[in-house]
């Protein structure tokens, strides 16, 4: 059910190096990065930068969001000490139908809410028959203007973001989620809250390199360049975000 996992900016490319041959891989543009974002949030002079690679319809990532998402939100996203993009991939059945949902709630205001809804139900509406019925419903339980969003999820523009959030993970490694990119950082899967506050304190006091490893390794057979990540990562954080600002 796994695979291995993770900001318009006219910068240049993160570069990938296959280890074995020394050949670089198909580079991820500015281009690509900007049109794969589902949400981004918190100062954009906020001393951390996550990456956030999700999908709705993944196990782990619900274990993971049900531990985090308050935290990061009121501890740090809300404190301008961080900054949250997150990235849905569409790996599995209603994937594309649940990251419509959080987007098109997001129009409205609603993105934490509708992302958490999903998670908190996900037994269920995963299984459903007609899936966005089901969201449709949860849109109008959390109170939006239900025609807006019907609207909003019947857009092409999910697919083609999504094709795009596909683009980046695999130039970049990802293999599966949750997946993390942290100030240029990639950590690879499946994390709990505890392992990540430990890696964000870390930071936080200007010390990564005493950051605890993640538990499994990165792979061997790509190797991302780091600080060309992270300035590709910095240059679109600063053009696109706002503080405490949402993209939908």
């Amino acid at each position: 059910m796994k695979r291995w996992f993770l900001q318009r900016g006219v910068w240049s490319v993160v570069a990938l190096l296959v280890s074995s041959a020394c050949q670089k891989s198909a580079p991820a543009t500015g281009d690509t990065m900007a049109a794969a974002i589902a949400h981004v949030e918190g100062d954009a002079t906020a001393p951390i930068r996550v990456l956030y690679f999700d999908d709705l319809v993944c196990d782990d990532c619900r274990q993971f969001s049900q531990q985090a998402a308050e935290p990061i939100r009121t501890q740090w996203v809300a404190a301008k000490k961080l900054q949250l993009t997150v990235i849905d991939l569409a790996w599995h059945r209603g994937s594309v139908a649940g990251s419509a949902a959080t987007v098109c709630a997001a129009e409205q205001g609603k993105w934490w809410e509708m992302h958490e809804l999903l998670f908190a139900r996900q037994d269920s509406w995963k299984r459903a028959g007609d899936i966005p019925a089901i969201l449709q419903g949860y849109a109008q339980e959390l109170g939006v203007d239900t025609a807006r969003f019907a609207r909003c999820a019947a857009s092409k523009e999910h697919q083609r973001r999504l094709d795009a959030a596909d683009d980046l993970a695999r130039q970049t490694g990802v293999r599966g989620t949750p997946a993390f990119v942290v100030n240029g950082k990639p950590y690879f899967g499946a994390q709990d809250w505890g392992w990540m506050e430990q890696v964000l304190t870390a930071y936080e006091a200007g010390k990564p390199e005493t950051a605890p490893p993640p538990p499994l390794a990165i792979p061997t057979k790509k190797v991302i360049d780091s600080a060309r990540l992270k300035q590709l990562q910095d240059s679109v954080a600063k053009g696109r975000a706002t503080p405490g600002g949402n993209r939908g």
